[in-house]
């Protein structure tokens, strides 16, 4: 029996496909501190839920209120809805500055990550050039200015309520459309 070569190169594609899948889940499922991060915005999946906690979308006409997609393609991250009262230099997995929800094929929206934020002047004056990190990941470096028109910030995503087959860190999903 002999297999084509296209074949064996589309089932060498699907296998690789499969295992940042299984590896994605694996790493929500058994990092503690995503498990955590899981548990404490579970009931964020109601929108109202959010709201009532602080969460919301920023006003009409602002970019971050907008459906963020990427220039290029690769994905899109979704609607941001953002604690303002969370802004600050402190860390913690349990309170992302940010919820993220992305619309369904019905285009009711659904909780897929959760980002964290930090504004870089204010964590740079008390942390000097110590990277924020979380989850042995550090934040991406976002500088001013920028297609969001707010001053220079560090940001993590984190994919933990949808599958991102970019890794459970990449700030876009491909799997995510603003459409």
């Amino acid at each position: 029996l002999s297999v084509k070569p296209t074949t064996r190169m589309l089932a060498a594609i699907f296998g690789a496909a499969a295992l940042v899948v299984v590896t994605t889940a694996q790493t929500v499922a058994t990092d503690p501190a995503l498990a955590e991060a899981r548990a404490s915005t579970a009931r964020f999946h109601q929108l109202a839920e959010a709201e009532a906690a602080g969460y919301g979308l920023p006003p009409a006409g602002v970019p971050l209120h907008e459906c963020i997609a990427s220039f290029d393609d690769t994905g899109a991250m979704g609607f941001h809805y953002i604690n303002g009262a969370l802004l600050d230099t402190t860390l913690d997995p349990t309170q992302p500055e940010a919820l993220v929800y992305a619309p369904n094929a019905n285009g009711r929206l659904r909780l897929v990550a959760v980002e964290y934020v930090v504004f870089q002047e204010p964590w740079i004056a008390e942390h000097g050039d110590k990277m924020p990190m979380l989850f042995g990941q550090e934040f991406m470096p976002v500088g001013f200015p920028n297609q969001y028109e707010i001053p220079a910030f560090f940001a993590l995503h984190a994919w933990i309520w949808k599958n991102n087959p970019s890794g459970t860190f990449a700030p876009f999903n491909p799997a995510v459309s603003c459409d």
